[in-house]
């Protein structure tokens, strides 16, 4: 890695210099920070990992800093491993507005190095790659997401498409020996955002049915069966947990959801209209960009016409299709489809294509310098002026950087998608003042302590048994622990979602979250696929090495060139 970086490091320095003004474009407002969007929501996410990890808990599910105490599973529906590095800024005393910030340039340095790799692994010259990488995290759709929507998980999920791309058309080229450079992708976007990896999917599946002569490979479907095999593996910790809590129990995700899939979509006058505007990205006003659209659009006929990368064009034309009313949604309004929620999320594999198609070049458009040149500083002004559009219509979303150091707990995302149906959210903010719900004449409790990390009071029943009311959302996986002669059965859910036990007897009882079988199975599942890679890799190292010197002419004399060459391979493999 240190001998790439060096190698590459007027691309490094470029990139971090772009991360930079990505940042400072937008929040480059001395003693003020732009903050709109979800962005309440993934402070929070990272606060609670952070808290978690004072406390030695460095894999938490059920976030105990959520809604003042009463526990919030973000951790376990929604992936936190890309927050660690954020989490860590925290426990060591980083600012809110410090970590945050950070984070944002990471994700931008991320998404133009693996753009740029992946433009190298699709055979693109150096400049080429360095096109594509820009011309795909400069395009307006992941723009807005950084600057408006502010959505960590989409962004981070962002990072990995032009991967999953790069893999996929060396797949079909026949370079498939490096399967797992797409199970790395695809493993990267499961560890970000659960709907990324769902619409990578959708991506791959149409790419491989439309290519399916070059895909009818035994040896390419035994490497895509490995790929798979792997990412499952791999995200076991992330999806076997999320699966556990979803059988038997109903949350607002999918009996109340904030946001119909149907009522998302646009006329296709009005998307054409405000990418041609290069539109700031509203709830109406939502597009691809003008340089997006146009090249789409020329591209499109270009390749109708030619026959040439017509899979790419149709996954294209069929996705942006989705993003407006004429496609048939209330007819798969209710099928796994609308976990989607907003269809235009396919913007960021529309404007990947197109930023692949664009460098592909087939028109030789970028064989001319100068056109390269205005190309370049067209995609600068038109990213400048949608920052500062942006930060324009939205002044008042401009806080300061005391006001964005206050962490609010009871920030969990505008729909609330995983509270038990049984919750309401509005009452549960009523009552910031914790107390447990029980019957007096039932049992006497004494003594109660309740944090955010466990709830613990002494008690004795007045009669067989008695029911209390636990102020802890109700999640699978909560214990509960008598110390004394008393008894207590396993948590469970109550008529208003809140974790409720039957306590009988005497004694102490000690009530907080610990880890389920299942999420036990799916880390260790997780943790033998990652062992079982390291092994693996040391294991083809070693053998790469062994056949190298192996290789070595034994008649090589010293200072003749064979015997030099066999001296440098040898110094090499001893160190």
């Amino acid at each position: 890695m240190n001998k790439l970086i060096r190698k590459n490091y007027f691309i490094l320095s470029l990139f971090i210099l772009i991360s930079i003004v990505l940042i400072a474009l937008v929040d480059w407002h001395i003693g003020y920070i732009f903050a709109t969007g979800d962005y309440h929501y993934h402070l929070d996410r990272i606060e609670t990992l952070a808290g978690s990890m004072k406390h030695f808990d460095f894999w938490p599910k059920v976030d105990g800093h959520f809604i003042g105490g009463y526990g919030y599973a973000s951790s376990l529906f929604y992936p936190d491993i890309f927050l660690y590095l954020p989490a860590l800024l925290r426990v060591f005393g980083a600012s809110p507005v410090i970590t945050y910030l950070f984070t944002l340039f990471l994700i931008n340095l991320a998404t133009l190095w693996v753009g740029y790799t992946a433009g190298k692994r699709m055979s693109f010259s150096t400049k080429r790659a360095l096109l594509f990488t820009l011309i795909y995290t400069l395009n307006p759709y992941r723009l807005q997401t950084l600057y408006s929507r502010q959505d960590l998980g989409e962004l981070l999920g962002q990072i990995f498409f032009p991967l999953v791309l790069s893999e996929l058309m060396n797949f079909k080229n026949g370079y498939f020996r490096q399967w797992y450079v797409l199970a790395f992708a695809m493993i990267g976007i499961g560890c970000s955002h659960t709907i990324s990896l769902f619409m990578a999917i959708i991506f791959v599946a149409m790419y491989v049915i439309l290519n399916a002569k070059y895909f009818l490979n035994k040896k390419k479907i035994v490497a895509l069966i490995k790929a798979a095999l792997l990412t499952i593996g791999a995200t076991a910790m992330i999806y076997l947990p999320i699966l556990e809590q979803m059988y038997g129990q109903k949350y607002a995700l999918t009996t109340d959801p904030l946001i119909n899939i149907v009522g998302q979509v646009f006329p296709a006058s009005d998307l054409a209209k405000n990418s041609l505007l290069n539109s700031v990205f509203h709830g109406d006003t939502v597009n691809i960009g003008v340089i997006i659209f146009v090249s789409l659009i020329v591209y499109t006929i270009y390749n109708f016409i030619k026959r040439n990368n017509l899979d790419l064009t149709v996954i294209a034309l069929f996705l942006l299709f989705a993003c407006t009313n004429i496609f048939p949604w209330h007819l798969m309004n209710h099928s796994i489809f609308a976990v989607i929620q907003f269809p235009w999320r396919f913007f960021s594999i529309i404007s990947l294509i197109t930023a692949y198609l664009l460098v592909n070049d087939d028109l030789h458009l970028f064989s001319k310098r100068y056109f390269t040149y205005a190309f370049l500083a067209l995609l600068a002004i038109f990213t400048f002026s949608l920052s500062q559009q942006t930060v324009a219509q939205s002044k008042e979303k401009l806080d300061s950087y005391s006001d964005f150091n206050q962490i609010d707990s009871y920030y969990i995302g505008a729909g609330h998608e995983y509270l038990p149906s049984q919750v309401n959210y509005s009452e549960i903010r009523q009552h910031k003042n914790r107390v447990l719900d029980y019957n007096k004449s039932d049992i006497s409790i004494q003594n109660p302590t309740i944090n955010r990390q466990y709830i613990a009071f002494d008690f004795k029943t007045l009669k067989k048994s008695a029911k209390i009311q636990l102020p802890l959302i109700y999640y699978k996986g909560y214990q509960s622990e008598v110390y004394g002669s008393g008894e207590s059965t396993v948590p469970k859910i109550s008529a208003l979602g809140l974790a409720e036990i039957n306590l009988s007897g005497s004694g102490m009882v000690k009530i907080q979250y610990d880890h389920t079988l299942i999420q036990k199975i799916g880390l260790f599942i997780s943790g033998i696929t990652f062992l079982l890679v390291l092994l693996h890799f040391l294991i083809n190292r070693r053998r790469y090495r062994v056949s190298v010197v192996n290789q070595v002419p034994i008649f090589a004399s010293p200072g003749s060139p064979g015997y030099v060459f066999v001296y440098r391979i040898v110094e090499k493999v001893k160190d």
